[in-house]
Formats: structure tokens, C-alpha cells, sequence
């Protein structure tokens, strides 16, 4: 699918709906690829990502401490290669 997007006077970029239907995320970290510009998803449930890798590391941990793990790892991969200027 291809379409051409402006940005707006705020300088906000507006998806049409045919393409966020196909999104499967809301959240998305930008990362400049060549010439382009790449959206890399970020889960937004921190929890539902933890217990997607196992019951057992949600064993004997609070779910405030679990979303704090959590959005800690996130974060930290999420940052981890993004080139600052």
C-alpha cells in the first residue's frame, strides 16, 4: 500500500484510516532508514508482553512492579540503537 501524507501546520503527520486499520499498534518509536523514515512499534502492554514470555516470570512479583520492569525493558530496547543528533 502507498499513499502521500503531508504534514500539517503543526507539523503532525496524519495516517489515513485504510493504513492505521492496518496497524496493529498505537505506539511507535521513529527511526530514520536511508532516505526513509521507519516506525518501529512498541508494545503498549507491558504485562501482556510479560506473560507472553511465561506464567512463571510473573511469579511472586507485584503488578506494580511487574509494569515497572516492564516499561523499564521497554524503554531501554525501544532507546537502545536510536542515533541522537
Amino acid at each position: 500500500m502507498e499513499k502521500i501524507l503531508t504534514f500539517d501546520k503543526h507539523g503532525r503527520l496524519y495516517l489515513p484510516e485504510e493504513i492505521r486499520k492496518y496497524l496493529q499498534f498505537k505506539t511507535f518509536i521513529a527511526r530514520f532508514q536511508g532516505e526513509g523514515l521507519y516506525l518501529h512499534p512498541i508494545e503498549e502492554d507491558p504485562i501482556e508482553s510479560l506473560s507472553k514470555l511465561g506464567k512463571d516470570k510473573l511469579k511472586r512479583k507485584s503488578i506494580i512492579q511487574l509494569k515497572k520492569e516492564a516499561r523499564a525493558e521497554i524503554e531501554e530496547n525501544a532507546t537502545k540503537n536510536i542515533r541522537r543528533y
